[in-house]
Parts: C-alpha cells; structure tokens; sequence
C-alpha cells in the first residue's frame, strides 16, 4: 500500500500547515489561500489528499516526515508563533513610545512599557512551556474538521450550523 493511500495524523497535518506558514512567509501564499488550504488539510483524509494542497508550491518546500533528530526538538505551532510574533510587536512599539515620550519631555519616564509586556509575555510562556493550547484554537479546529463534507467553506451555513 502506497503512503500516499493512508490515512492522515494529527501530527502530519499540523507538519503540512507549518509548512504552508513558511510559504506565506516565503511570500507564495496570501493570507486568504492559506486560510483555504489549512482548513482542506485538516479536512483531509488521506496524506495524498494534504499532498494535493502543496499544488503550484516547490517540492522541496513540501514537509516529509520529520527525521530523528528533529522529533527531539519540540516546535511550537503556527498559532504559537503567531502569538508570540504579536506579543514582541506590542512590546517594541511600548517601548518605542516610552523611549520617544522619555526624549521628548528629557527625562525617564515611569517604564510603564513592563505592565504590558511582562504579564503578557509570562502567560505566553506558561502555556508554551507547559504545552496549553489555546480552548478557541481547539474549537475553531472542531469546526474546520466538520468542513470535510462536500462544499464546506468558512462562513457557509454549514460551519455556522455546527457550532454550539
């Protein structure tokens, strides 16, 4: 029996969205194709029917199974690193104002930027190391997975009849 014909984990189907994140930020997917090839993966099946996700994308890019050496490495999701892309953001541009109100009024300004990047930032890493998946992450997949029938997209009547 051809790996191509069996059926899809867990694991391999968050391998196949990494790797459609690093095609959006290798600048070959747009936002919106992500969001329609993610929800067809978790969709899927069967590996050829993830596969068939990757049409149009180099070959080299699409995820093999991961080698020894890289299942010892843990790896955060894609939701994970988003977080904390989003959390380092905020937290520049605090500081950056600080620094800027600092400047202008020539004087140290209370460092006010702490109050919003510590406690945000310990949250993040609490859950990442603790392994806490988000409750909205894991129900917005429910719903991508009750998308498998046949013409289920994001936002037709049959996502919405699903939720509850």
């Amino acid at each position: 029996m051809s790996t191509e014909n069996l059926r899809i984990s867990e694991p391999e189907r968050a391998r196949y969205v990494d790797e459609l994140v690093r095609h959006v930020g290798a600048g070959r997917l747009t936002v919106d194709e992500f969001d329609r090839r993610a929800a067809r993966i978790y969709a899927s099946d069967t590996v050829a029917e993830a596969r068939e996700q990757f049409t149009g994308l180099p070959v080299s890019m699409s995820p093999e199974r991961p080698s020894a050496a890289g299942r010892s490495r843990r790896r955060l999701s894609a939701h994970q690193r988003i977080e904390w892309s989003i959390w380092a953001s905020v937290g520049a541009i605090n500081v950056l104002v600080w620094v800027l109100v600092s400047l202008a009024t020539t004087s140290l300004a209370y460092p006010w930027p702490i109050w919003v990047i510590g406690p945000w930032g310990l949250v993040l890493l609490t859950r990442t190391v603790l392994g806490i998946e988000s409750p909205s992450h894991a129900h917005a997949l429910r719903h991508v997975r009750a998308l498998s029938g046949p013409g289920g997209t994001y936002g037709s009547p049959s996502w919405r009849s699903t939720r509850g």
